[in-house]
């Protein structure tokens, strides 16, 4: 155990960055739930422990590099509004690839990190192992993005690629989620293997949407202009699930 130098936090801070982190393949991420569910499930991921001095006795016995600083010092390292007294230095999760048959959400364009964050926490309880996000789509991550899906954004595969390839092939069992879509409810859930959701604002995109054969939407009770592109995933995946 040592005291956090200012070295460390330049370093540290320098993950922020995307191309940092990408080049360094790590993340600083915060908080006590997170990151004891990292050193619980993923403790190969874990490399660094940066608490202040009393959570340290509580994290002594991880066979982690430790380091300790008060509050103020971490607070030059938080991206959240208060900085968090348990924190680490992560690396990069490992993808497992796709296999045939498995069920997967398309995702096209999900720009808000909170939104991205909770379909893959959504996935996760759900039981969806993989999601295909397309260029475009936000970072998964970013530390916005893994603070709102928690430890699901490491057991949840993510793949960016291009979506019109998969659709294309998989035509038959993919179902994209439309306004004006046939009401989930009349589809049988083992119907669907890919489930395509799109940008908050305009939906799934021109393109994608003109190879997507079926179209299935959520029935509207209420006067809502619209649902939350997170909240109807949690919908989807639901029906999907059974």
């Amino acid at each position: 155990m040592e005291k956090l130098s200012q070295q460390k936090i330049k370093d540290f801070k320098k993950l922020q960055l995307k191309k940092h982190r990408n080049a360094e393949q790590m993340l600083y991420l915060e908080g006590e739930t997170l990151i004891k569910d990292l050193l619980n499930e993923f403790p190969q991921l874990v490399s660094t422990l940066i608490v202040t001095e009393d959570k340290a006795a509580a994290f002594e016995n991880f066979n982690k590099e430790l380091l300790v600083a008060p509050l103020d010092e971490l607070e030059k390292l938080t991206q959240l509004k208060t900085p968090k007294k348990v924190n680490a230095i992560v690396k990069y999760p490992k993808n497992k690839p796709w296999k045939s048959g498995q069920k997967a959400l398309l995702l096209d364009q999900i720009q808000d990190p909170g939104n991205l964050g909770t379909i893959i926490r959504t996935a996760d309880w759900f039981g969806i192992q993989h999601i295909f996000c397309a260029p475009g789509t936000t970072d998964y991550l970013s530390p916005k993005v893994i603070h709102a899906s928690m430890a699901s954004a490491f057991r949840v595969q993510i793949h960016y690629q291009e979506l019109e390839p998969l659709v294309k092939k998989y035509a038959d069992q993919t179902y994209g989620a439309f306004m004006n879509g046939t009401d989930f409810e009349q589809i049988a859930p083992d119907q669907i293997q890919f489930l395509v959701l799109g940008h908050e604002g305009h939906g799934i995109s021109d393109n994608l949407a003109a190879r997507i054969q079926h179209r299935i939407g959520i029935p509207q009770k209420g006067a809502a202009e619209s649902l939350n592109v997170a909240v109807a995933a949690g919908i989807l995946l639901q029906h999907l699930s059974k």
